[in-house]
Parts: C-alpha cells; sequence; structure tokens
C-alpha cells in the first residue's frame, strides 16, 4: 500500500464507522447495544478527524464546504459518541441509549456524512489512477464498502419507511375512531370538515415520512446508475415499485409479508459482501501494520 493510498484509507476507515452507525437508528439485534464497541467507534473518530489528520487537512484545503463538513463531523461525534451524547449516550445502568425521537435525524446525518466521505472517496480514486498509483486491490476495497452501505442503507430506510408508514395509518384509524365516540358513532367520512391532516401530530408523521423518503432516493438514486451493478439496481426497481403502496396504487391482503419482502430486496447483496469486506478490511489493517513496523525508527538520544 503506498502513501496516498493509507490517506485515502484513513477516510474508507471514517466511512466505515459511519456505517456501523447506522444499527442505532434499528432496535439492537440483541439485548442491547455494546458500550464497548459505542466507545470504540468514538475514539477511532476522534483520532481520524484530529487536526493534522488527512481528513481535516482535506476540509482545511476545500473553503466554505470543508469547512462546514468539519463542524457537521465534529457535532456528529459528539451527538452519537460523546460522554453526554444528545442522540445516543450511555445510562446510569451502563447501557446505551438511543433516543427515539431522534432516529430520523440520525439516519439523514449519517446519509449526508456518508454523501461527502464517498465524494471524497471518488476524486481520490481518480486522482490515483491518474497517477497511476492506484493498486487494483485497494481500489475493489472502496468500491466494495461503497456497495455494501448503500445496499445496508437501502434496507435500513425500508424498514424505517415501512414502520412510518404503519404508524401513520395507526394514527388515522385512531383519529377516525376518536371523532366516531365523540360523535355518537358517525362515520367521519360524512363530515365534509373532518380531515385527519387537521391533527399535528398526525402532519408531524407526515412529514417525518417525506423526509425519510427523501433520504431512501438520495441513498439508492447516488449508486449504481453506470451500469455496472444490475444486481443492485433490480433491487432499487424494486423497491421503488413495491413504494406504490404507500400512494395506494399497489394493495396487498397481508401487510405483514408484503413489508418482509419490501425489507428484503437488498439481503442477497448484504450476504455477498459483508463477509468479503470484513476480510478485506483486516487485511488492509494487517498491512498498514507491517508497514508501520518496518518503517525506519528516528535514533533515540541518549539521556546525558
Amino acid at each position: 500500500m503506498n502513501n496516498e493510498e493509507k490517506n485515502v484509507m484513513t477516510i474508507v476507515t471514517i466511512g466505515r464507522v459511519i456505517e456501523a452507525t447506522l444499527w442505532y437508528c434499528l432496535p439492537p439485534r440483541t439485548g442491547s447495544f455494546s458500550v464497548e464497541e459505542r466507545a470504540a467507534r468514538g475514539k477511532a473518530l476522534q483520532a481520524l478527524t484530529a487536526e493534522g489528520s488527512p481528513f481535516a487537512m482535506n476540509c482545511d484545503t476545500n473553503g466554505d464546504a470543508g469547512k462546514d463538513l468539519k463542524e457537521e463531523m465534529q457535532y456528529f461525534i459528539e451527538d452519537v459518541y460523546g460522554e453526554n451524547g444528545r442522540i445516543v449516550s450511555v445510562g446510569l445502568d451502563n447501557k446505551v441509549k438511543v433516543e427515539s425521537s431522534l432516529v430520523l435525524e440520525l439516519f439523514n446525518n449519517i446519509v449526508k456524512l456518508r454523501g461527502y466521505m464517498e465524494s471524497f472517496l471518488r476524486a481520490a480514486l481518480e486522482e490515483l489512477r491518474k497517477r497511476n498509483s492506484l493498486e487494483p486491490d485497494f481500489e475493489e476495497l472502496v468500491k466494495t464498502d461503497i456497495r455494501y452501505f448503500h445496499a445496508f442503507a437501502g434496507k435500513i430506510s425500508c424498514i424505517m419507511l415501512g414502520n412510518k408508514f404503519l404508524e401513520i395509518n395507526q394514527m388515522a384509524k385512531t383519529l377516525n375512531e376518536n371523532y366516531a365516540k365523540q360523535h355518537g358513532g358517525m362515520d367521519p367520512k360524512r363530515d365534509p370538515e373532518f380531515d385527519v391532516h387537521n391533527d399535528p401530530s398526525f402532519r408531524m408523521l407526515e412529514n417525518e415520512f417525506h423526509q425519510l423518503n427523501a433520504d431512501m432516493n438520495a441513498v439508492l438514486n447516488t449508486y449504481g446508475n453506470d451500469g455496472s451493478d444490475d444486481e443492485f439496481k433490480y433491487a432499487r426497481e424494486s423497491v421503488y415499485s413495491d413504494c406504490e403502496i404507500f400512494t395506494g396504487k399497489k394493495q396487498t391482503t397481508d401487510i405483514n409479508a408484503f413489508f418482509n419482502i419490501f425489507n428484503s430486496y437488498f439481503d442477497k447483496i448484504l450476504d455477498a459482501t459483508q463477509g468479503k469486506l470484513n476480510a478485506m478490511f483486516q487485511e488492509f489493517g494487517k498491512k498498514l501494520q507491517l508497514d508501520a513496523s518496518q518503517a525506519p525508527q528516528a535514533p533515540v538520544e541518549e539521556a546525558k
């Protein structure tokens, strides 16, 4: 691994930590999230974005855009991995707590930050290619990571969007039932002045749904457009086709079965890339450690 690739590797590592943060957008797979993993990720992000790091230097040389990215990254670290994180924190019971009301904000921040990271990575790969300094295995690592993120974030956006849709439907049902109770069993559809959109809680849910939909589009539409990944394209088209259920164009008799399929379109890609990506990342980590151990050491001046 050459020195240019080593610098880019730090950006890849930052991107992977941001990618891993996606798990906080869902309930924990086991009883709770790992306190140790959260601490390790936070420590890694602090080190990889510190002054003098390739990330910080790149931000410093990119004007207002770089300044904004630097600030957003710092807010992200504080909110998710800080001692008293606003979105994710560790409670007095020594368990990781995720503020449920801020999960949509977290997902949106992850999508934005990864977008910045990927723009840099694509530009860096192109520059390395021009200099004839891009090794095939390193290019494969970066491309595999980008593919994995978009599949992973795509799946999570499907889950979150489906859950929000069900939440909206339940809210509408509750509002209709409450109206009927207050009006002697009258069907609210017979009242031209009744509208669920008059309820601020309902409007808030709809706004959250639209934000999630925008984030999903950002994830799915910024990868796989060059014709090189038919598998991802198929998954994306399947998701968009099934999204017609949200507008009423598509119907189902079993909503749970429908969303089980809706949430699974990216599983094949995830199964094929997750193990491969982890193995590649570990291999490059070993290369970095080996290079560091073989680097010439500065002589230590003898104490007098």
